[in-house]
């Protein structure tokens, strides 16, 4: 019975991380299919992560285990808020709006440009929405980024998705454990 009740108690502190903040969490995602993969990694995660802060802290901490308790937790802040904005950089930069005049979705980019949208890019000074509509639209995406760069930023954005996920994670559990003992 007591294994149900930590099983419960961590299902409802990830429901409640990825939920709070108006699903803030959620909502950042990485775009296509890449945020369901993404946000059910990060929440799968962040619960064995919760598990295992749970396992570690079972007994209240003695001074010394409180003050390694706040470095974890500060340091984990701090990773957080470096992961965060290197996510939003790697977001704007490796994902694009369209369509370009009423964007609607957003959409994975590349990391390099194919010669000739590169070229198109420059001489015109397009922004990636509009160099995918010069090129045919959404279908012909591959004349502007080839499918390696393409499948580079993906697997970029969702490691740093799931490193800034999971270092909140991992400061807001350290720090619920540690009040909570």
């Amino acid at each position: 019975m007591r294994n149900n009740r930590v099983l419960t108690r961590a299902v409802e502190g990830v429901v409640f991380l990825f939920a709070a903040f108006s699903g803030f969490l959620t909502g950042i995602a990485p775009p296509e299919e890449a945020a369901q993969f993404s946000v059910g990694a990060a929440s799968v995660l962040a619960l064995c992560l919760f598990l295992f802060i749970s396992i570690w802290s079972k007994k209240k901490p003695r001074p010394r285990e409180r003050k390694l308790w706040l470095v974890l937790a500060a340091s984990l802040m701090l990773v957080a808020a470096i992961a965060g904005l290197s996510y939003r950089y790697s977001l704007d930069v490796l994902t694009f709006t369209y369509p370009p005049d009423y964007p609607t979705s957003r959409y994975f980019a590349g990391t390099q440009y194919t010669p000739e949208a590169l070229a198109l890019a420059d001489k015109e000074g397009l922004s990636a929405g509009q160099v995918v509509a010069k090129f045919g639209g959404l279908p012909n995406r591959h004349l502007v980024w080839n499918v390696l760069s393409v499948e580079r930023a993906r697997i970029i954005l969702v490691t740093n998705y799931l490193i800034f996920t999971l270092s909140i994670a991992g400061a807001v559990f350290s720090l619920v454990e540690l009040k909570t003992r």
